[in-house]
């Protein structure tokens, strides 16, 4: 791959793509026996309907509470779906399983599988579709329309380093684009291993070279790829190593090669496999009008597009992991839930 010239470029349209993205939408469906929750707080303000949530008339947050099979109310405190501002920020979804709390991050954030896993347990059926668990609490289904996604799990309240840091791994599209995604991150510690032409192979020294696991491990790797069986197996390689941080995001490959949607749906099996992987999908974001003729480059003056969509995916989940952004109504949605 060549090297294009550095030019920066604006962040907002990425900003906009990712909060309008929403892949979940209403669902019913039976549900089957639920697993055995934390008992919810009794509340007399809860008598008449057990699973209202009061909130101040004025909010933007909306929630939504789960009924099982029999139409009974799955405590709130329990589990719950809400979106502080459903303008802006995707869903979270807040758990208490055996006295362990939870957040789970959807919309952008969740991966596509191809089934609930056999040991996973149904909790109850919510508007954006019927919701599964792990008996360990560790991961969660949504189920809707036929369509099953493994939401990402959010790190607990004060786990990120300060400030966070974030390593890099990637080809000539992330070394395009790094000067504008490290500059965009002042705020966090980032190192950025790119080189142009590497193949996935490439991608396994620098991870198994890493002395400690960052917060956060980005991959930008498989457009250079020609195999696909060698990609999954070099892919396998790298999550080894890097799978102990917060945040695995691997960037799907855009070009015109067949083999590069074998290797996009191996990233997507992949990732959809482990409770902190995500996806930034570069093949469906990435402008066709703003490539070059080789289908894979941006084209000059446009170096820095995959940071437009990258810093902002990033910060967003550093928000949600430290109580803003899309869990910035986690308190009142966590008082509400206890009547």
């Amino acid at each position: 791959m060549r090297r294009l010239p550095h030019v920066s470029v604006l962040f907002a349209v990425g900003l906009l793509t990712l909060t309008a993205c929403d892949h979940f939408a209403a669902a019913r469906a039976s549900a089957s026996a639920q697993p055995q929750l934390t008992p919810a707080p009794g509340a007399a303000a809860r008598a008449a309907d057990p699973c209202s949530v009061q909130l101040d008339p004025a909010s933007t947050i909306r929630v939504e509470t789960l009924r099982g099979a029999d139409g009974s109310c799955v405590p709130p405190s329990n589990l719950l779906v809400y979106r502080c501002d459903p303008s802006l920020d995707p869903p979270v979804a807040l758990t208490d399983v055996a006295g362990v709390r939870r957040r789970f991050l959807g919309g952008p954030y969740a991966v596509s599988v191809p089934a609930v896993p056999s040991d996973a347990l149904s909790v109850g059926i919510a508007e954006i579709g019927r919701i599964w668990t792990t008996r360990d609490n560790h991961r969660l289904f949504v189920e809707a329309g036929g369509r099953v996604e493994r939401w990402l799990s959010l790190p607990p309240d004060g786990a990120l380093s300060n400030p966070p840091t974030a390593f890099m791994i990637g080809d000539s599209i992330l070394d395009g684009g790094q000067n504008d995604i490290v500059a965009h991150m002042s705020d966090w510690n980032v190192t950025v291993d790119a080189v142009i032409g590497r193949g996935s192979s490439g991608g396994i020294t620098p991870a198994e070279s890493l002395l400690a696991i960052p917060d956060v491990v980005v991959v930008e790797l498989g457009v250079n790829d020609v195999d696909a069986q060698s990609f999954a197996a070099n892919a396998q390689r790298i999550l080894a190593a890097v799978g102990g941080a917060r945040l695995v995001v691997w960037v799907t490959a855009h070009g015109p090669q067949p083999v590069t949607d074998q290797v996009d749906r191996s990233i997507v099996a992949m990732m959809g496999s482990i409770p902190n992987g995500a996806i930034l999908d570069w093949d469906r974001l990435v402008p066709p009008e703003l490539l070059g003729s080789d289908g894979v480059h941006p084209i000059t003056g446009q170096e820095g597009l995959l940071g437009s969509f990258l810093v902002p995916f990033l910060q967003t989940w550093r928000d949600a992991a430290s109580g803003r952004g899309p869990t910035r109504c986690d308190r009142d949605v966590v008082n509400a839930a206890r009547g």
